[in-house]
């Protein structure tokens, strides 16, 4: 339900400011435009197939490291985190935890109208591959809560880390998604933007403070935060790349009558 939420509220920041047309009349065009999506898709579920011994490096890394966060970490970083609570902090906080992931949502349709108002191609492409990042990683975030199920910090009365119900039982702790969804927006701007300096460390900076606030209000555990962080992150990297080889573009279109993006797909005679 929360993804579905999710992906209605993507839209609804997404398609009041855009409308969609081919360069020239193909009944295909709309085919086309759904399997560049499903191709997306599909490319970035088998993309570990193709990784090189960096990125399996870096893989085993997160996971080796989420691993025994698990194992020994957890625990010590809850009862640190909870020795951290002061008025200023408290006061701070809630203001880090938007409803629904509204901050990233609010970045990806402010990038998006930017870029149609000012004409800005670069900015406009920017949103979209956000977008996509977002809703990919949102998906595959509530694939694992769903299937792990986690006990979160506060469900227990004396908390427990090592709690797993397994398969559509209570608890969605493993892994944040708040901070995946923070993490996927991050990385694609971070990525688009990385020679404006201070684009990256602002980037990551903020979607690093929504992971350590969910920490901090006892909402996840170390490992969850991690995890979500490192699939956010590599999921707007990918996209990015993605886009990078793609012929597909979209050129913002202002009249005094309407706004709409221009779809631009080369199509064979």
């Amino acid at each position: 339900m929360k993804f579905f939420l999710k992906f209605v509220l993507a839209l609804g920041f997404v398609l009041p400011f855009t409308s969609i047309y081919a360069e020239k009349r193909d009944t295909s065009v709309v085919v086309k435009i759904i399997r560049h999506g499903w191709d997306d898709g599909i490319d970035y579920l088998v993309s570990p197939v193709h990784w090189d011994a960096g990125e399996w490096l870096t893989a085993a890394g997160v996971v080796s490291g989420t691993a025994a966060l698990i194992a020994w970490g957890d625990q010590p970083v809850y009862d640190f985190a909870n020795t951290l609570h002061a008025p200023f902090l408290d006061a701070v906080s809630p203001w880090l935890e938007p409803s629904e992931d509204i901050y990233p949502l609010i970045a990806v349709s402010g990038l998006l109208l930017h870029g149609l108002l000012t004409k800005d191609n670069y900015n406009l492409e920017t949103a979209l591959i956000a977008g996509e990042s977002f809703l990919f990683t949102s998906a595959v975030t509530h694939l694992f809560k769903h299937t792990t199920s986690r006990a979160r910090p506060y469900d227990e009365a004396i908390t427990n880390p090592h709690q797993w119900s397994g398969p559509f039982f209570k608890g969605n702790s493993f892994f944040s998604g708040h901070t995946s969804a923070s993490f996927s927006v991050a990385s694609v701007l971070a990525y688009r933007y990385r020679d404006t300096g201070w684009v990256p460390v602002l980037s990551y900076g903020l979607a690093t403070l929504c992971g350590l606030q969910r920490i901090y209000e006892n909402r996840h555990w170390a490992s969850d935060v991690l995890m979500g962080a490192a699939v956010g992150t590599a999921t707007g990297l990918f996209l990015c790349r993605q886009w990078e080889k793609s012929t597909i573009r979209f050129y913002p279109v202002i009249s005094p009558v309407e706004t709409r993006l221009t779809l631009v797909i080369p199509i064979q005679p």
